[in-house]
């Protein structure tokens, strides 16, 4: 017959001490606990020899299946140092939080409407992020989602370490939304395992010269109030923000005027000489009350995602299309390169042999020529540079070359 076991107080110099055999401890070990007074040691033992007598009687009640699934799993969780009440705890957690989740196309739901006084540009990421992952994981439970699944989804909707960190990004900030208190959906920490990725801090991105005929032609094709200030971009290298503040008496035959207010950047009066190849489209179609139309933010987006551009845009679900053009890029879109008019403009005139003191001065460049040098030469072959400088209007009657 089995020793019984008494719990029975010891006074000590720090009180009152109560042994607790490994067998009968939480963590499977000896432990002692220690009380100020002897009745407060006695009340301990009291409740434990309570809870002893109610662990025997189900002891008792187990059947020889349920011992042996206990015996197997704490086999299998002893190497890790984890017991058998630790794991049960774990698995109830994962359970609650099973059964508190929503399913993705909710959460995405609540989110939306949560962050609906958001930038423009914030609104459009999260809705490009919920196209996708409805597409993805629409009849998913949030909960159920891991980490290199998410991870594995954005590396297939992105090109680029850039664009791959900005989405774990806006991921996260939604994955942390749901984990909140008061919603409990998910993990906060589920993407915790994505890394972020090493950017080319050098590296810019162009246009091809089929892109940037395939924009142009998808401008006059569409959206022709569109064509100046694309072109202005492409020929120019004029930052987006300047061509939008572009008024019409800022251009004329001689070239474009950017006032000291317009330039970003250094905050000086610039002016650019009239490239030939911006004049014929110049000729083509000619500024009448503005340069930019109104909406040309949305229209602007619009003629990229027209071109076969990886751009979320509303503005084509609004245009006549038969069938109707989605709102979402195709999944085998190419990416739209950061400025890529800008940057285009700038390898298109280093390969041309533009000198670079005039390029630093009409781009508004301010880290002078080793910047120059380092970002845009030998980025563009002279052949495709000559094509995309040639690229002309197709309602004009013909193409000249403008060399």
């Amino acid at each position: 017959m089995a020793k019984k076991v008494r719990f029975t107080p010891k006074k000590c110099p720090d009180g009152w001490r109560l042994n607790i055999p490994a067998k009968l401890s939480d963590n499977g070990k000896r432990q002692q606990f220690f009380y100020r007074t002897q009745q407060l040691a006695l009340d301990a033992a009291a409740e434990l020899k309570e809870k002893l007598e109610e662990f025997g009687t189900q002891t008792r009640a187990i059947s020889p299946l349920v011992a042996e699934q206990a015996t197997a799993a704490k086999a299998l969780l002893e190497p890790y140092g984890i017991s058998i009440l630790e794991a049960a705890q774990r698995i109830v957690e994962i359970e609650k939080i099973k059964i508190a989740s929503v399913t993705v196309e909710v959460a995405l739901t609540a989110f939306t409407q949560a962050k609906e006084d958001r930038s423009a540009k914030h609104t459009q990421a999260i809705q490009h992020m919920a196209s996708h992952l409805l597409v993805k994981f629409k009849d998913r439970n949030l909960s159920t989602i891991t980490g290199p699944e998410i991870e594995a989804h954005i590396d297939e909707h992105t090109s680029g370490a850039s664009a791959f960190n900005a989405k774990v990004r806006l991921h996260r900030n939604f994955w942390h939304w749901c984990a909140n208190a008061n919603r409990g959906w998910c993990k906060k920490n589920e993407l915790a395992c994505i890394e972020h990725r090493d950017e080319e801090p050098n590296e810019i991105g162009t246009l091809t010269a089929a892109q940037a005929e395939a924009l142009l032609d998808a401008a006059e094709n569409h959206l022709p109030d569109c064509v100046i200030p694309i072109a202005i971009g492409l020929f120019t290298g004029m930052r987006q923000a300047e061509i939008r503040r572009l008024a019409p008496e800022d251009i004329t035959n001689e070239g474009l005027h950017v006032s000291a207010a317009n330039d970003k950047k250094n905050k000086q009066r610039r002016f650019i000489q009239m490239p030939d190849s911006f004049a014929v489209w110049l000729k083509a179609y000619p500024i009448t009350d503005t340069v930019c139309p109104a909406n040309y933010a949305r229209k602007e987006k619009a003629v990229r995602r027209l071109a076969g551009f990886r751009v979320w845009s509303d503005y084509v679900s609004t245009m006549a299309f038969d069938p109707p053009v989605s709102t979402i890029p195709d999944d085998d879109a190419v990416e739209w390169p950061h400025n890529a008019l800008r940057h285009t403009a700038a390898s298109v005139a280093v390969a041309l042999k533009k000198p670079l003191s005039d390029l630093i001065f009409e781009h508004g460049h301010s880290g002078g020529e080793e910047t120059l040098k380092s970002h845009y030469v030998g980025k563009m072959p002279m052949r495709e540079a000559e094509t995309i400088w040639n690229l002309g209007p197709k309602k004009s009657l013909a193409k000249k070359s403008r060399k």
